[in-house]
Order: C-alpha cells, then sequence, then structure tokens
C-alpha cells in the first residue's frame, strides 16, 4: 500500500470548532429559555445562531469526506508511492500531494453533486442543481496554483527539474461532469486508478523517495526529532 505520510486535518479540525461552537450557542441558549423567561429572546437568537454556525460547518466535513475518499483510492497503490493530505506549501492549501516513480502531482478535490459546468479559462464554474446554478472558483485554476507552489518550494530545494502535474477530482457519485480542460484532467473519483495506471514512469523509486523527504520537511520543520523518525522509516 501507499504510504500515507500526513493525513487530513484541517477541514476536520474546522467542522469540529463550529460544530462545537454552535452546540454551545444552541444549549445556552436552551437554559436561557427554561429558566429565564425575561430573557427568552436571547436564548431564540443564541439557538438559531447555533445552528447557523453547526451548518456552516457541514460544508467542511463534506470536504473532508471527499478527500477522504480521495485518499482510499491513492493508499491503494505500491509502497513507493508517497501521498500527503492537506499540505500548507507557501501561501497554499493542497488536497492531496503524490510523489512516485510516475511524478509528482497536486491533487484538488471537489465533493460536489449535481451538474458540474466549467471551462479551464473562465474564472467561474458552475454547480447545477434542480436548476439552481452555485458558481464557485476554477478548481484547475486552483489546483495549478498550488502545482506552481510545490514546484517553488523544491526548486529551492534543490529539484531543478521536476515537473509538478495538477489533477482535478471530483468525488461525489452523484456528479455529472461537464467540463472542457484539455491540459490539466478533471476525472470522477472512480477513475483515479486508471489515470495513475495509465501515465509511464518518469523516475525510480530512489528519486521519488528523496522528494518525498523533502516534501516531508514541511510538516516536521518545527519537530525535527519527529522528522528525524519519519525519514528513517522511510529508508
Amino acid at each position: 500500500m501507499a504510504r500515507i505520510m500526513k493525513q487530513q486535518e484541517s477541514l476536520i479540525s474546522a467542522f469540529k470548532k463550529r460544530a462545537g461552537a454552535g452546540l454551545l450557542f444552541a444549549v445556552i441558549g436552551v437554559i436561557i429559555i427554561a429558566f429565564f423567561n425575561q430573557l427568552a429572546l436571547v436564548g431564540i437568537i443564541l439557538i438559531i445562531g447555533g445552528i447557523v454556525f453547526i451548518r456552516s460547518g457541514y460544508k467542511f466535513h463534506v470536504g473532508a469526506a471527499g478527500e477522504s475518499l480521495a485518499t482510499k483510492v491513492l493508499s491503494s497503490f505500491p509502497d513507493n508511492w508517497y501521498v500527503f493530505n492537506d499540505m500548507i506549501v507557501g501561501r497554499s492549501q493542497i488536497d492531496h500531494i503524490v510523489v512516485c516513480p510516475k511524478g509528482v502531482y497536486t491533487i484538488e478535490t471537489k465533493n460536489y453533486r449535481g451538474t458540474i459546468y466549467g471551462n479551464a479559462e473562465k474564472q467561474e464554474w458552475y454547480q447545477i442543481i434542480e436548476s439552481h446554478a452555485t458558481p464557485f472558483y476554477n478548481p484547475v485554476k486552483q489546483g495549478v496554483g498550488h502545482s506552481v507552489a510545490l514546484s517553488k518550494y523544491l526548486e529551492e530545494s534543490g529539484f531543478n527539474k521536476v515537473w509538478v502535474n495538477t489533477i482535478v477530482v471530483f468525488t461525489n457519485p452523484n456528479v455529472e461532469l461537464k467540463v472542457f480542460s484539455p491540459k490539466v484532467p478533471v476525472i470522477h473519483q472512480s477513475k483515479l486508478s486508471e489515470f495513475f495506471n495509465n501515465q509511464k514512469q518518469v523516475m525510480n523509486s530512489d528519486e521519488s523517495a528523496k522528494i518525498a523527504k523533502s516534501v516531508l520537511k514541511l510538516i516536521y520543520a518545527k519537530k525535527q526529532k519527529g522528522l528525524g523518525v519519519a525519514l528513517a522509516n522511510m529508508m
């Protein structure tokens, strides 16, 4: 199995914080209504606010679930594959980084349902559900920006000739993609394994391990002891 070097953290944390705050507000609201009749309006406002917080946090839960689905597919590859989830590189938050003999990839995942309309050159794409259109930022541009950030980091780390590929993956089984993106693959999760299986080897296992070690330093920059243990386990 592929080596999962880092798990999803930020989306799960954001969900827990908002859900926790929302639940706290709702509970306080209920207590106020139950024991302080004169402050019933305040209690109602707190309950409504709590519900709003919980609902706003749900989108983070959905995002984390989508990234977990992609990670499950990626973990099925050989043990000379390295998968980093939820990585911060410069100012970019990258859903997945894959380092393997078939190259270096950033993967932008979207757990959207409905029909997705998009053009790689346009700023906005649209999610259509029951004739209602919701715009969202072009994930191809988002993913390419992440790849540029990773490429710059690797170049600064001494890897001058490493091309960082970009993939956009939609994980929801109930999504239909109507997308034009001739240079950057935009695929459904069900096609992710097939995509990688069709790629050619561009480096050997030792080369990919060296790049993975460099990426690993981003995680343990302030944890030198942990870094030494993790690097040793990769040998």
